[in-house]
């Protein structure tokens, strides 16, 4: 059963992420730079204890699977580009890495950079099953700390270093399930008012938190109050909302994350067609840019096959429930 302030949220939290890659000034990326932890709690809330390998062929077909299938059509998207606009075939060198090692620099293809979040989810999820299946989940916390004061560099580990870091959230939304809480809180308005100022707060002292790198801002342990901060701020927002088309709306992202995360860069892309200097408007007219973007998402969601979109996320399994 789903539970529709969570699609809500996701679908805030996706569209923010299209807003993080629509060219906006770096002033406003340091403050939105904590949202991946809400992504972890509300997966880990939406946790559930399963046989090992029954929930190992999950995590293949809903993060593996779609991170291996987007990640090959966006190099093959790049490739295609590449022939046009002859920008760089270095990039190419960092295909196996990726797919391997979840490793991801900045001199990768930029339409398939984002699915790094894909695999390293799907690491942490595995990583968590196993603390389970060793009665070590309560230590959960303590690594997390562990490796965030001491593993500040990305490496090619299968993104462990930042799994870790993230687990601490998965840990909560499942403990908050556990212990029988909805996703609601008291007094959202106010809740949401007080995360927005530890988020500015932590983000003016803290700086960028770049889960990517590995690199949680100035002072890493900061990071954690920031990243609490914004979950509250997320569960919140959904708790608030009200009009029933804005709901419909972010429900409608919200179901379809994965696609969004792959093809949204490739979609907005297309403007690159009308324009001389693509690069030169966005940066100037970001808040147009994203406005286009979602716009023309919102149009494939709204009106293309669930199918398709399925088939194109790489989320063959889904087919068959269609």
């Amino acid at each position: 059963m789903r539970i529709r302030e969570i699609d809500i949220s996701k679908g805030i939290l996706i569209l923010i992420v299209v807003l993080l890659h629509s060219y906006i000034p770096y002033s406003l990326v340091v403050y939105l730079s904590y949202l991946l932890a809400a992504f972890m709690f509300i997966s880990g809330y939406l946790f559930k204890d399963e046989n090992f390998f029954i929930k190992l062929k999950k995590i293949f077909l809903n993060l593996l699977f779609p991170f291996y299938f987007l990640s090959t059509i966006g190099y093959i998207i790049y490739f295609y580009i590449n022939k046009i606009t002859h920008y760089s075939s270095a990039v190419f060198t960092t295909f196996f890495e990726f797919i391997i090692f979840g490793y991801a620099p900045m001199d990768m293809p930029v339409n398939v950079l984002p699915l790094w979040y894909l695999y390293m989810f799907a690491v942490a999820e595995i990583v968590f099953m196993i603390l389970i299946k060793l009665n070590l989940v309560h230590f959960t916390p303590f690594l997390s700390v562990f490796t965030t004061f001491f593993l500040h560099n990305q490496t090619r580990f299968f993104k462990l270093e930042v799994a870790f870091h993230g687990l601490i959230w998965f840990y909560f939304g499942y403990w908050f399930r556990k212990k029988g809480y909805k996703y609601k809180l008291k007094r959202p308005f106010i809740m949401l008012l007080l995360s927005i100022m530890i988020v500015v707060i932590i983000a003016k002292i803290n700086g960028f938190n770049d889960w990517r790198d590995s690199n949680y801002g100035k002072y890493p342990l900061l990071s954690y109050i920031g990243e609490l901060a914004f979950i509250i701020l997320i569960i919140s927002l959904s708790n608030l909302i009200k009009i029933e088309k804005l709901k419909k709306f972010m429900e409608l992202f919200g179901r379809y994350t994965i696609f969004v995360l792959g093809y949204h860069l490739v979609l907005s892309g297309l403007i690159a067609l009308v324009l001389k200097d693509p690069l030169s408007f966005v940066e100037k007219y970001w808040y147009i840019y994203y406005g286009y973007s979602v716009t023309i998402l919102y149009l494939f969601l709204k009106f293309v096959p669930k199918k398709v979109i399925y088939f194109l996320s790489g989320q063959f399994y889904l087919l068959r429930k269609t």
